[in-house]
């Protein structure tokens, strides 16, 4: 609930984790700005692959519908070697020799997702991203906020560009005002041991979903009364899970994986959610002229019509170096964790197969996103539509 001000009248986008599986977001934001072009979203907050996309569109000085048509071809364009270059297992052991813990003690570099990031946000020559101040400036855009996880601290630190929100403080979470660069986009993406940390500040931090045990709260913090929220997680229905196939063999590591992934990236922002939408009705019982600051949030969340980690059963992970031959080595191919090989899984087939799937759940969902950009209650008993 907004305790902090007074409503605004604002609505803010929510796009959180998932690797790869953020291309399943962009394809259900290029349908909302395809049919509804004069949506006004003048807030956004982005964790982990999500900051990429909220960094994206709180940067384009285009109107809605073209930032969001462009978004989506940068996604159509983008292959694994513009992500990430897998570090041979030479370099990892010389780094790990050395003694001296250092960003090459990471699987995977992201020199290749910073150079590409780079070329299509605007910038200075310090990394600052120009474009969310351009659009600060000229009343596009109101605030943006990307979370990371302060390594030293174990916090959750939101940094945030715009609004006139002070700093805030809750247990285990932080709001810094800040100017928005790349290292905070590449900060909240660094999922640790697999992507290197970066340096903001006097600390190191990794990816914002870490330890985000409210994902909402950002939005909420910087003045947004609605909330516009695409997850990556698909909801599995009870009749679903009774059907998974039972096998007496012991989880593997990289099911195990799978599972912390979830956990780590999808989870916690359907349990904010659940939590949200349960204070939302007890305000509601509360006479307007009694809530005070308090004031219900109205919440949409957009899910996937299927399994995006299932999906990516129907692809191939070929990668290299260490991380290759560690795959090799645990024969992880004979139990394919397809949640957590999702979250990598960087082809052209699989992010063009998300795009679509977003974009057509998107569409089927056509009348509650209509109800929600015009400020109608929303029905949030169907919160995913099953093809």
């Amino acid at each position: 609930m907004s305790d902090e001000s007074t409503p605004s009248e604002a609505t803010a986008l929510v796009l959180g984790g998932g690797g790869a599986r953020a291309a399943y977001q962009t394809g259900a934001l290029c349908y909302v700005g395809e049919a509804f072009p004069q949506a006004s979203v003048p807030l956004m907050t982005g964790v982990s692959a999500g900051s990429i996309n909220a960094a994206h569109l709180a940067a384009d000085p285009c109107p809605w519908a073209h930032r969001t048509t462009r978004l989506t071809s940068y996604w159509e364009d983008l292959t694994m070697e513009d992500v990430f270059t897998p570090r041979s297992l030479w370099t990892l052991i010389r780094s790990m020799v050395r003694g001296t813990p250092s960003p090459k003690q990471t699987l995977l570099d992201t020199a290749p997702l910073r150079d590409y990031l780079d070329q299509r946000l605007p910038t200075d020559e310090d990394g600052c991203l120009t474009g969310v101040a351009d659009n600060l400036d000229a009343g596009r855009l109101e605030g943006l906020a990307i979370s990371t996880s302060n390594y030293a601290t174990l916090q959750t630190v939101t940094w945030v560009q715009g609004c006139s929100m002070r700093d805030w403080e809750r247990p285990n979470r932080i709001g810094r005002r800040t100017t928005l660069s790349l290292d905070h986009v590449m900060a909240s993406t660094a999922l640790p041991m697999v992507f290197p940390a970066v340096r903001l500040d006097d600390a190191w931090y990794g990816d914002g979903g870490l330890r985000m045990l409210d994902p909402l709260a950002p939005a909420i913090h910087l003045g947004a009364d609605r909330l516009f929220v695409v997850s990556t997680r698909y909801e599995r229905s009870q009749a679903e899970a009774s059907q998974v196939p039972r096998t007496p063999a012991y989880p593997s590591l990289f099911q195990m994986m799978g599972i912390l992934a979830n956990v780590l990236m999808l989870d916690v922002l359907e349990h904010d959610a659940a939590v949200l939408r349960r204070v939302n009705r007890l305000v509601r019982k509360i006479r307007p002229e009694q809530r005070g600051r308090l004031q219900p949030i109205d919440l949409l969340v957009l899910r996937p019509s299927v399994d995006l980690g299932a999906l990516a059963g129907d692809h191939e992970l070929d990668i290299g170096g260490a991380m290759g031959a560690l795959l090799n080595l645990v024969e992880w191919q004979a139990d394919p964790p397809p949640d957590w090989l999702s979250m990598l899984l960087f082809t052209p087939d699989y992010l063009h197969r998300l795009l679509e799937v977003g974009y057509n759940d998107a569409k089927r969902q056509h009348d509650r996103i209509e109800a929600f950009f015009a400020r109608e209650p929303v029905d949030q008993s169907s919160a995913s539509i099953r093809s």
